[in-house]
């Protein structure tokens, strides 16, 4: 064996974007490392719209380069429709109007994570790192409290012990030692549920918003639907609403997907001649907490340390930064530094800032309409575009962030004290903008009169 009693510093379960990223960054430092995922890539999965905030991580482990010779539609922003406005009328926010620090970007990326992830993972193996796919880890291994190893399985019934001086679990929502160790708890106030599928012949989108991802309010406060270009002419089209709403509503797949797009008016133009390429991919219960995200010998990242919601394209901005954080937080421990102390630092800085992302969202969900008004006046149109961006783990983003979400609750308590608000859900559906912020006149006329 390797390192005396181990075969490997650090073993990684799971090969999507956190496992890929962490195991990058360990084989740079010259760390033994080996990534196991269940799957074979390539594999589909949510989540096809970045954040600007990755740009950074790709440059980090030398990959930037290579996502951008790979031809991905460019996000150079994001932009939102009101149910009952006409074809043409959006708000938008553009991601490069103010530049993210160590970055010469403008833009993110638009992915098909079958292609993405597969790239990462062999990224990954190209740097160093040892990549088993097809093998599934059947549990975490304990001696006396501390995480040593794992049980591995192949598809063919094959199974084998192995160990490493640390555990990163990056397994996703299927949190294999959460599980094991009955950390993870449901959301008791998300009961989320996504329908998706990819879709040829949709309507172009309006010129010079080509790559821009689009959410479209559909005038429920737990239901939206997004519209994410992708390369060859498809788009992935998908609505999130309430579980409980599609168990009662009786309806089939396709049918609740009708209904809801039905409640756009943009979105059921933009789909009149549209083409449904792909069968329907289900994502249900997938909104949860994890009591600790580290112990003795291991740590969570990625989607295994918590998932909440896709509405901010917030999926691979934790997982990256949580397996940015985590490897420097294993870094420290291999060179003796106190585990202790290094993994519960991890611990708060990741916390901290999805919890940030936690209530950012919950306000979406409870008054959309409040999170349009901020997004289009002046005062507030930076901090806005800072958190879209993404990456809230450092001091001055998280900062940021909890300035807005106290002003945003304080206009949320306000508004929803009065019942003739103007700013309560519906109200302002055919004030939106043209893509050039001109609404901003007409939301703050109503703020002005809602007394917000």
């Amino acid at each position: 064996m390797k390192n005396g009693s181990y075969d490997f510093d650090v073993i990684v379960i799971g090969g999507g974007p956190a496992g890929s990223v962490i195991a990058s960054m360990l084989a740079m430092a010259g760390r033994s490392c080996l990534v196991l995922e269940r799957d074979i890539h390539p594999r589909d999965h949510v989540g096809e719209s970045l954040t600007p905030s990755s740009n950074l991580i790709w440059d980090k482990i030398g990959f930037a380069q290579k996502i951008e010779d790979a031809g991905f539609v460019k996000k150079g922003g994001a932009c939102w429709t009101a149910p009952r406005s006409p074809e043409g009328r959006f708000v938008a926010i553009r991601l490069g109007e103010f530049p993210i620090p160590g970055s010469d970007l403008l833009y993110t990326y638009n992915v098909e994570r079958d292609a993405l992830d597969a790239m990462l993972l062999r990224h990954a193996h190209e740097l160093g790192a040892k990549v088993l796919q097809g093998v599934a880890v059947q549990r975490v291994l304990f001696e006396a409290g501390r995480a040593v190893g794992v049980t591995a399985k192949m598809a063919d019934g094959w199974s084998r012990d192995l160990r490493a001086r640390l555990i990163v679990d990056a397994s996703g929502r299927r949190a294999v030692l959460a599980n094991q160790l009955g950390f993870k708890r449901k959301d008791p106030h998300f009961n989320q549920f996504g329908l998706y599928s990819w879709f040829r012949g949709m309507q172009p989108l309006p010129s010079g918003y080509e790559g821009y991802l689009f959410l479209h309010f559909l005038g429920l406060n737990q239901a939206w639907a997004w519209q994410i270009p992708l390369r060859n002419g498809i788009h992935s089209i998908g609505i999130v609403t309430n579980k409980d709403d599609f168990k009662r509503s009786r309806q089939t797949e396709e049918e609740w997907f009708r209904s809801l797009v039905g409640r756009s008016r943009s979105l059921t133009h933009n789909m009149q001649e549209a083409e449904q390429i792909r069968p329907w991919w289900l994502e249900g219960d997938y909104s949860y907490k994890i009591d600790r995200l580290s112990g003795d010998g291991w740590l969570l990242i990625g989607d295994a340390l918590r998932f909440i919601d896709p509405i901010f394209s917030t999926g691979v901005d934790v997982a990256t930064y949580s397996a940015m954080h985590a490897f420097n937080a294993i870094e420290s421990v291999l060179a003796g530094g106190v585990e202790t102390e290094e993994f519960k630092r991890y611990e708060r800085l990741v916390t901290d800032g999805v919890d940030a992302w936690y209530d950012l969202i919950s306000l979406f969900y409870k008054l959309q309409n409040l999170f349009t008004l901020f997004a289009v006046r002046r005062a507030f149109r930076e901090k806005v575009v800072r958190i879209l961006q993404g990456n809230l783990y450092q001091p001055e983003s998280l900062a940021r962030a909890r300035e807005m979400i106290s002003l945003m609750q304080e206009t949320h308590e306000r508004v929803m004290q009065q019942p003739a608000n103007l700013l309560r859900p519906g109200a302002f559906n055919s004030v939106l903008s043209d893509g050039d912020g001109s609404a901003e006149d007409g939301l703050e006329s109503l703020a002005r009169a809602a007394g917000a």
